[in-house]
């Protein structure tokens, strides 16, 4: 496993889920269902603190675990993290 955290452009079919990304030039497509879980941001690294009482919409992330394929049609398994209040993309993890 390789940690990663960078932007990524996404593509998303009409349900929200992801069919593909861009990353260091390359366009990798969704082979399998992604799969998609909620994490707790990690708020104590953030810069920004949460005020009490806010919600937990602010201290948690949508996560997105799928295997996808290179143009090459290498296939790896990643993790993205979405923000959906920003509408960033990042990719978190590669499981080569």
């Amino acid at each position: 496993m390789t940690l990663i955290n960078e932007k990524v452009e996404v593509s998303v079919d009409k349900a929200g889920s992801p069919i593909g990304f861009s990353w260091k030039g390359g366009l990798y497509l969704v082979a399998s269902k992604p799969v998609r879980w909620f994490a707790r941001k990690q708020w104590w690294v953030e810069s920004a603190r949460v005020q009490r009482g806010i919600g937990a919409g602010v201290l948690e992330v949508e996560m997105w675990r799928m295997i996808a394929a290179d143009s090459g049609k290498k296939q790896c398994q990643f993790e993205l993290v979405h923000d959906a209040m920003q509408g960033i993309w990042r990719l978190v993890r590669v499981y080569e």
